[in-house]
Parts: C-alpha cells; sequence; structure tokens
C-alpha cells in the first residue's frame, strides 16, 4: 500500500487549495506523509509560484509540519521547471520537469493545451513530431546534470494530449530512440521516475506516465520509481494509487522509493 504522496499543488501555484487543505487531505486519505512541491517561479506564468511569495511558501510549510507532527510528516518541495532559474535552498526535496521548450525563437508550453501543441510542432518543428520529441527528452535528459533534483517529473509529458487522437507518433523508431536515451542518461544520474496518475485524474488520458512501454523499459533497464498523484486538488491526492501499485507490480518492479526526510530509501513492494 502506498502511504505518501510528494507531488501536489496548493494555491500557491496552480492548486485549488491550501497547502493546509491538502494536508488534511492526505491524513483523512491515511498517508504517512505528504508535501506540496509548489512550481518554481517564471516570469509572466501565472500557474507557477511568484518569487515574492517563495519564503511565504516555506514559512507556511515549516508550519505545517510543526502543526501535524503528530498526525503525519509533511515536506516541502519544489517543482523545478528547466527554464526557471535554479535556486534549491530551503526545500526538502526537489522535482525537476520540462514544461516549455524554447524553439523557433519562441518559448512554446508542451501541456498548457492541445491547440498550443500542435502549433510549436507545426511552427517550431515545420510539423515535425519526432524532431519536437527529440527536443523534448534531449531537455529532460539535461536533469541528470542538476545534482539537486531527486526526482524525475511526468517523464513523457508531451503526451498529455495525445488520446484519443496522437500528436506525437510514440511508436516511431526516432521518438522511440529519443525517450530511451534520456531514460538511460537519467538513470545512471541516479534519478528517481515518477508514475504520474495526475493527467488521467483530470481525465485527460486513460494511461498514467510514462506510458506502459516506457515503463517496462525502466524496468529493464534498473531505473527507481515512486509513484504520484501530482494532485492540484484535495479530491486527487491519492487519486490512482491502488492501479499504479497493481501496474508496478506487473511491470516488474519489486520496490518504491520513498522519502524519509533525509534521503530516498526503498520499500520493497
Amino acid at each position: 500500500m502506498i502511504l505518501y504522496s510528494l507531488h501536489n499543488h496548493s494555491t500557491f501555484d496552480d492548486g485549488t487549495a491550501s497547502p493546509e487543505a491538502m494536508v488534511r487531505a492526505a491524513i483523512d486519505a491515511g498517508l504517512s506523509a505528504v508535501g506540496i512541491s509548489t512550481h518554481s517561479p517564471l516570469p509572466d506564468e501565472d500557474w507557477t509560484t511568484p518569487v515574492e511569495r517563495m519564503s511565504e511558501y516555506r514559512s507556511e510549510m515549516a508550519r505545517l509540519q510543526a502543526a501535524y507532527a503528530d498526525q503525519i510528516n509533511v515536506y516541502c518541495g519544489l517543482e523545478y521547471d528547466l527554464c526557471s532559474v535554479p535556486n534549491f535552498v530551503g526545500f526538502d526535496y526537489v522535482i525537476a520537469s520540462v514544461h516549455a521548450l524554447d524553439a523557433g525563437g519562441q518559448r512554446w508550453s508542451v501541456d498548457a493545451t492541445r491547440a498550443t501543441s500542435r502549433r510549436m510542432i507545426a511552427t517550431a518543428f515545420d510539423g515535425d513530431s519526432d524532431a519536437a520529441a527529440q527536443e523534448y527528452f534531449r531537455r529532460v535528459a539535461e536533469i541528470a546534470d542538476i545534482p539537486a533534483a531527486d526526482i524525475v517529473g511526468h517523464f513523457d509529458l508531451l503526451t498529455k494530449f495525445d488520446e484519443p487522437d496522437p500528436l506525437y507518433r510514440t511508436d516511431s523508431p526516432a521518438y522511440r530512440a529519443a525517450a530511451l536515451e534520456a531514460m538511460e542518461t537519467l538513470v545512471h544520474a541516479g534519478k528517481i521516475f515518477e508514475l504520474n496518475t495526475g493527467a488521467v485524474s483530470r481525465g485527460l488520458r486513460t494511461e498514467f506516465y510514462p506510458a506502459p512501454p516506457l515503463l517496462a523499459a525502466l524496468r529493464e533497464m534498473g531505473g527507481r520509481l515512486t509513484v504520484s498523484s501530482d494532485a492540484h486538488e484535495p479530491d486527487a491526492i491519492v487519486y490512482g494509487f491502488d492501479a499504479a501499485e497493481a501496474l508496478v507490480r506487473k511491470a516488474g518492479f519489486k520496490e518504491l522509493w520513498q522519502f524519509n526526510g533525509r534521503s530516498f530509501t526503498p520499500k520493497h513492494l
């Protein structure tokens, strides 16, 4: 049974509830540990935490850690976007993610809307979705060079809007080669991958990240795995966790990696 959730958001960024409401939801769900992983600041992006609110965020998380210490372990996390200015001071753990690509003289979100993704492929990559995927996974691989990064967020996020009509040819040799090269780089760097249930909870996908073929490849490479809900509202704090545990067992994983307040340690399934 999965008793932790580290990838969650609140009203400090694009979540719908306060950090305290998310903590209470985790307690109600029977979790033993919960973290909020606020989005790192990006100028003119209202889904991220402004620089001027970061100190307030850390203070609120410290208050919650103390207030709920006898009920649940509360951790102060950061979801760092590679387009952000690096600042990892004051966080218990870091999730590193790629939400945007700089291409064709413009910054493009890879997960804002299906229309934006279509325009990015058409405009910045001359309609070549494989080229877009190659650039995305090249950027994801750069997480290997960030010592502070503990977890790789939603590895194949670019496919968020691929159902039912795919934007990317995930079975193409070019796509698969780019994904596997990035995955291998990250595995060798000791990064932990997440099985992320967030897009399914929001009705955007029917499969968790990473997609089953990539999850199988991660297992074959000996990669480390955790499970996260990427919850933006209290009701989603443990969404899909039973299905996620069954999936990782079926894929052949024998353990999941959990945070103990100082480091990540394996827990046998």
